[in-house]
């Protein structure tokens, strides 16, 4: 198409049209230009931020056992050189002799409840609805929100544990029954294993150094 380069203003109805035709064409393609640079520019961003988290994830992970080995290797020599046999434990701390840096390895325990756990869960949501609901809706809704987690709305074990200490102020019998049903229906699906790192900080206080995204 050949670009009308005459003045508008001497320009017929015809050229007129065909000016804003032009116009109209040469938009549209720049328009496209920048959503195809952007739609690129997209795509080469993904691909390297996913990248770098997939290298970043396998480096921690490679840390996180080398953290573990080296501290369970380190803390068996220390019993064996003391001539004692080492106990199992879920958590223990390694310090430099100067105090300034330590690592703990936490070996903690993962839960989930039985199918019975419905039922006695159900008593208890019931019990609750029955003496707050009216009482005081607000508390009520904060009360149930605490006791349960994760999109699938389950019941945080934790919380439940939790609860059932506090449970006991309320001087229902039923629910400290059902509280204690409850944590009995409680079994260990597995372990998980942690380690963090610490180094003296401002005021001689311990300093967590978190690889968290939330702290960075």
């Amino acid at each position: 198409m050949e670009a009308i380069t005459q003045d508008p203003t001497k320009m017929t109805a015809a050229q007129l049209r065909e000016l804003a035709n032009q116009m109209e064409a040469q938009a549209k393609a720049a328009e496209q230009k920048e959503q195809r640079k952007l739609e690129q520019d997209r795509t080469d961003f993904l691909k390297a931020t996913i990248s770098k988290f997939l290298s970043v994830q396998n480096e921690l992970k490679t840390l996180k056992e080398f953290t573990i080995k080296e501290g369970n290797n380190l803390d068996a020599r220390m019993w064996e050189i003391n001539d004692r046999e080492r106990p199992e434990r879920n958590k223990f701390t390694i310090k430099d002799e100067n105090d300034r840096y330590k690592v703990t390895i936490d070996q903690q325990e993962r839960f989930e409840f039985t199918e019975e756990a419905t039922v006695h869960i159900t008593e208890i949501k019931e019990i609750f609805h029955n003496k707050f609901s009216e009482r005081n809706k607000g508390l009520y809704n904060i009360l149930e929100g605490l006791l349960i987690k994760g999109s699938k709305q389950e019941y945080d074990p934790k919380m439940l544990a939790k609860a059932r200490r506090q449970v006991r102020e309320l001087g229902d019998e039923r629910l400290i029954q059902l509280f204690d049903n409850l944590d009995e229906c409680q079994r260990v699906v597995g372990t998980s294993l942690y380690c963090r790192a610490y180094r003296r900080g401002e005021n001689n206080k311990w300093e967590d150094i978190s690889l968290q995204f939330s702290s960075l």
